[in-house]
């Protein structure tokens, strides 16, 4: 790909701001249905780098909870163009990653507003569990 990368450019300006932190990313691959019992299956799992940032008021209309109670934060992940972060992906029959940060909390990716996992990252918000 040609052309300005932007993200390059201001990459170390937002690090000496507010450091990158290493999640846990944990990849859907599906569900297994076992007399009934629907459970969620997963790759094993990786060690990224992230830029998490709080979400704000667009963030939550995108995902359509507005009225709901929850913590959103936005998770801008380095990725694989083969395999990048997602929410529920139903053709595939993926429920979407989860994330685990270092403080033990567990981020469900709910929605996937910028993928530019062709030049290396995805931007995701993740649903506090």
């Amino acid at each position: 790909m040609s052309g300005l990368n932007l993200h390059a450019i201001v990459r170390g300006a937002i690090t000496s701001v507010h450091p990158d932190e290493t999640v846990t990313l944990y990849q859907s691959t599906g569900q297994s249905n076992n007399y009934g019992i629907v459970t969620a299956q997963y790759a094993e799992p990786q060690t990224v780098k992230a830029q998490v940032q709080s979400a704000n008021s667009a963030d939550l209309e995108l995902v359509e909870r507005t009225s709901q109670n929850t913590v959103i934060m936005r998770f801008y992940l380095y990725a694989s163009a083969d395999t990048p972060p997602a929410p529920i992906v139903r053709p595939f029959a993926r429920s979407g990653d989860m994330i685990r940060r270092v403080d033990g909390t567990w981020w469900l990716v709910t929605a996937s507003p910028d993928d530019f996992a062709q030049v290396g990252w995805v931007c995701v918000l993740g649903t506090l569990q």
